[in-house]
């Protein structure tokens, strides 16, 4: 091989190693955003159960109420 041979061949070589990298950044990225986007779901479902204890018991409240009258 002639010299602009390897130093094409080390380029080719730089850029495959640089596009792995970047590839490889990106999937942990989008791994992480993933692992926010659980957590948010998990926080807001419960919430939603928290919502629907409360709305439980303010049912028997009125119920009670209801009865009393």
């Amino acid at each position: 091989m002639n010299a602009w041979q390897d130093k094409l061949a080390n380029l080719a070589v730089s850029i495959t190693a640089g596009m792995l990298l970047a590839t490889g950044g990106m999937m942990m990225s989008i791994g992480h955003q993933q692992v926010k986007i659980v957590t948010q779901v998990e926080n807001i479902t419960q919430k939603l159960d928290a919502l629907t204890e409360n709305m439980k018991a303010l049912e028997e409240r009125v119920r009670s109420l209801e009865i009393k009258r």
